[in-house]
């Protein structure tokens, strides 16, 4: 069987690996590590990604949790390369997302960040690309 079109995966344990992967907004609570294993296939499909992040929260606003990972993942060589304040999480809170690209490892970083009460939730994810 002849192999094309192959892609080299990332596991859970090699994105664990990377210093953005714990990447914690400072003074933050209840902060969680959130993996998705996903399976590295060679083929045609390219199978799914790992994905590893966390999730916190914190009393400050959301412009400092934005403001905290875009300096950085700029300090450390990431491309922000999405900026999209009008999206909903999972449960329908109303969000801001952004996303950077590294060159190295071909990773995407993605943050999530949203307002319950008085409460700044978020969420990171460090994924490989295809």
């Amino acid at each position: 069987m002849l192999l094309t079109g192959c892609v080299p995966g990332q596991s859970i344990d090699s994105l664990a690996k990377q210093p953005e992967a714990a990447l914690t907004y400072p003074g933050s609570t209840d902060v969680r590590i959130n993996n998705v294993p996903g399976r590295v296939q060679f083929g045609l499909d390219g199978g799914d990604v790992a994905t590893t992040g966390i999730s916190g929260t914190t009393t400050h606003q959301q412009r400092e949790v934005l403001a905290f990972y875009s300096q950085a993942l700029a300090a450390n060589g990431w491309t922000q390369t999405m900026d999209s304040p009008g999206v909903h999480t999972e449960s329908r809170q109303f969000a801001h997302a952004m996303q950077w690209d590294g060159t190295k490892l071909h990773l995407t970083y993605f943050v999530e960040v949203w307002t319950e009460g008085e409460t700044t939730k978020y969420d990171t994810q460090l994924q490989s690309l295809r």
